[in-house]
């Protein structure tokens, strides 16, 4: 039977526990409910009346960080395979099938869960639900088709190659955590795609794809009984599955890494090692990430290119993972002020790092990170995912109102101590561009 945590009625945050036929349900939320079915599938919904649209999504807690350094790029290979067809649709029928009522289906692949997912208008919900369980749950994997794939994804790789943006963020993670599955390329490289086979293919999808590994996620005007029914008729009879063992990074990261080439620009990106997905200090590790690049009236923005004009394209990142994560700072600029633009960034690092930040700042990165987070919450796939994306990562999904309060609790001196430890750690840096005559190492 399945233990069902849920709500239907009562103020957010309220927990109500009932006891009968062996289901527990507590109430959180006047909208979310999840279920969790014997086999270790889970289920969660939100309740949005309003909505013309049902957004479904199935989130696999395997990525490219838990393949063998053979099958390099096994998992992103297999996902393109789903859409291939499966024993009842071939590809055509199922892109027809999402056509003709304005649909979306698509899926993506990263480094610790994979996701696919669908949005239809709401009277299609049945024919979205059904192909979206149908194709994680029975992909046909016919050798011809992975095959023809193969060439599709060679491609893919070939495509990104030739943009030396998307080039230095990859050799920047490869320095960031050496000898790490963290830091490969989730696309793989041209030698494992070349040599990854049928049979490596299905394998990995009959040892990772079970029960235990996915979440089934749907938020729309859809009721939470009849997701649940469907996740039953297509994963409720499996019982097999592995869990992902996971090994903390713990190689010193490079310092500099290159790539010399004749581009227009110097392309830089910087990264320093930070706190993972289940540490509390995330949140002032956002404020940090958002104050230093991550918006319009971020330091790097404001004084590399408002104030000096010397790049289009300037921000920051963070990407956190189960056991750690990472603070990133791209820019891209002409060769010859590559020094000094790496200059500035420094100088801002070392600024926050020993000051921190200042009041305005601190009120400004909460304030646009609340805004953000509620105005993303405006349609059905936003908030499909995050259920999803929360159940997949940490276990749970927060409540907005805890999330926010958890924000605006930061203070200026919780930014300030992350600030300290991530950014007087050594830095690593990666550089793509011509390196001859304006070299920035």
């Amino acid at each position: 039977m399945a233990a069902v945590v849920g709500a239907t009625a009562g103020a957010a945050g309220r927990v109500v526990a009932v006891v009968a036929d062996q289901a527990v349900t507590i109430e959180t939320s006047e909208s979310i409910r999840r279920t969790d079915l014997d086999n270790g599938l889970q289920v969660v919904t939100e309740w949005m009346p309003q909505a013309h649209s049902v957004a479904a999504g199935i989130w696999v807690s395997i990525g490219s960080r838990d393949e063998p350094a053979p099958l390099a790029g096994v998992s992103h290979f297999l996902e393109h395979l789903m859409f291939k067809g499966t024993v009842n649709h071939d590809a055509r029928s199922i892109a027809v099938a999402v056509d003709s009522c304005g649909g979306e289906f698509n899926a993506y692949t990263a480094k610790e869960y994979t996701a696919f997912y669908t949005r239809v208008p709401a009277d299609r919900f049945d024919l979205g639900v059904e192909l979206l369980t149908e194709v994680v749950s029975a992909p046909a994997l016919r050798h011809e088709e992975i095959e023809a794939e193969r060439q599709v994804i060679l491609e893919e790789l070939l495509m990104n190659e030739d943009a030396p943006d998307d080039v230095v963020h990859s050799i920047l993670f490869e320095a960031l955590f050496p000898d790490h599955p963290l830091g490969w390329e989730v696309l793989g490289t041209m030698k494992t795609l070349e040599k990854i086979s049928a049979a490596d293919i299905a394998g990995f999808f009959s040892q990772w794809y079970g029960p235990k590994n996915l979440v089934v996620s749907a938020a729309g005007p859809v009721e939470h009984d009849r997701v649940v029914e469907a996740a039953q008729r297509r994963f409720g009879h499996v019982t097999t599955a592995r869990v992902a063992e996971r090994t903390e990074p713990i190689v010193t990261p490079k310092p500099l890494v290159t790539d010399s080439r004749a581009t227009e620009q110097t392309h830089l990106a910087l990264g320093w090692r930070g706190p993972g997905l289940h540490d509390d200090r995330r949140f002032a590790f956002g404020v940090l990430n958002h104050v230093l690049g991550g918006g319009l009236s971020s330091r790097l923005f404001q004084q590399i290119r408002e104030e000096r004009g010397l790049a289009y394209s300037v921000y920051s990142a963070m990407s956190s993972y189960s056991d750690a994560g990472a603070l990133t700072v791209y820019a891209g600029t002409a060769p010859q002020r590559a020094r000094e633009v790496l200059s500035i960034i420094d100088d801002v690092c070392g600024a926050l790092a020993t000051d921190g930040v200042s009041d305005e700042e601190l009120a400004i990165a909460q304030g646009y990170l609340a805004g953000s987070t509620v105005l993303g919450l405006e349609d059905t796939g936003s908030r499909m995912a995050r259920l999803a994306g929360s159940m997949t990562t940490r276990g749970e999904v927060l409540a907005i109102e805890e999330y926010l309060r958890k924000l605006r609790a930061v203070t200026s001196d919780d930014v300030r101590e992350i600030a300290a430890e991530v950014l007087s750690n050594q830095r690593t840096l990666a550089a793509v561009g011509p390196m001859g005559d304006h070299p920035v190492a």
